[in-house]
């Protein structure tokens, strides 16, 4: 099933139905968000400098 055909069911839900769609995929948008935060603290907290980036890898990785 597709994007459209997905959108095209949403339009025929009762706007109870949609309300809990809504509720639903904020729901997953926040799992997402906290395993990207989880994700980040632990490159954040990381101490080994063998891991960290140098001011030119990190130029080359933006850059790109």
């Amino acid at each position: 099933m597709g994007v459209q055909e997905i959108k095209s069911e949403i339009e025929s839900l009762s706007s109870e139905e949609r309300r809990q769609l809504s509720a639903f995929l904020v729901t997953l948008r926040h799992k997402e968000l906290a395993e990207y935060r989880s994700a980040i603290a632990k490159k954040i907290d990381d101490v080994n400098p063998e891991n960290w980036l140098s001011l030119e890898e990190y130029d080359q990785r933006v850059a790109s």
